[in-house]
């Protein structure tokens, strides 16, 4: 069985869960999934997780991630971008560069609390906020607390009335959200043009492919996917403690999770810390394979 990850160029139009059909149709599989969906509008990186590896996801979930992003003023719309229906629009007027340049330098290493959407996968007493905003019900949203790590201004256009930046947050930040909350503090509104993810953790859009080009040959493996992104990977040499799930002893040890890993670097297993030197199995990675195939394996040392 093929472990591991894809990283996609998704192309705009379509959503996060037609590029998953897609490569389960191409590759013939049934376990794929994603670290991070993407608006149909949005185009750029999608982390793929093929078969043992979702269940890894949380894990590459909490990466920092990375956009380009285009605004539109004086335009605000029901999903908070161009795709949208246009609920209010605004007397175009020219903003100063000053002024632009001292919004987004407040913004800078910003943390606050985030209004999501209210067209948003967010669920809310079971349902997602987006199911109540198509039935044109009230819900209470509530705030999240995001970080603004790094955000830079590239260009301003007053004819096409178009902002462009550069922005890199933590999980569970609406590009959106942040497009509205930057046009108040300009005293106007707006709404999302265009979106790019350029980086999801250290996975980079540069080393992307596009859907129709997946394939095993082009798979991460899931050690490469760890280490890429600076998990903790420890070679442990007695795996079959591994596979049964004990509780093992690690000396020098104190982070939270660590990934267990044999001598030819397959990802084993997830490890918890609960207390000193002792590490609980939180859930394992590695495939099933039979005894035969098993004995093969261990007679060619290579598993």
């Amino acid at each position: 069985m093929h472990d591991g990850i894809f990283l996609i160029n998704k192309p705009v139009g379509k959503t996060s869960h037609q590029i998953i059909q897609d490569i389960k149709k191409t590759l013939m599989i049934k376990k794929v999934g994603h670290a991070g969906t993407l608006d149909p509008l949005a185009t750029g990186l999608l982390v793929v997780l093929v078969n043992n590896a979702t269940k890894m996801s949380e894990y590459l979930l909490t990466a920092d991630k990375a956009y380009d992003v285009e605004m539109k003023l004086f335009v605000e719309t029901d999903t908070g971008d161009i795709t949208g229906n246009v609920i209010k629009e605004e007397t175009p007027f020219k903003l100063r560069k000053k002024q632009l340049k001292k919004i987004f330098s407040e913004f800078n290493g910003f943390m606050y609390e985030q209004y999501p959407p209210k067209y948003s996968a967010i669920k809310v007493n079971g349902k997602k906020l987006y199911e109540y905003a198509r039935r044109d019900e009230e819900v209470e949203i509530k705030p999240r607390t995001v970080t603004i790590k790094e955000i830079k201004l590239k260009k301003y256009n007053h004819h096409d009335h178009t902002i462009t930046f550069s922005v890199l947050c933590t999980k569970g930040t609406y590009i959106r959200s942040l497009v509205i909350d930057l046009a108040a503090k300009l005293n106007t509104i707006a709404t999302v043009k265009s979106l790019c993810r350029t980086q999801s953790g250290n996975f980079l859009l540069s080393k992307a492919i596009a859907p129709e080009e997946v394939n095993f040959n082009r798979l991460i493996s899931m050690y490469d996917a760890l280490f890429t992104n600076k998990q903790q990977l420890l070679l442990y040499h007695y795996d079959e403690e591994i596979r049964q799930g004990k509780p093992i002893v690690i000396i020098n040890h104190t982070d939270p999770i660590i990934f267990i890993i044999d001598k030819n670097k397959n990802v084993l297993a997830i490890y918890k810390h609960i207390g000193k030197h002792v590490y609980a199995c939180q859930r394992g990675l590695w495939a099933n394979i039979d005894t035969n195939q098993q004995q093969k394996i261990d007679k060619d040392d290579h598993y």
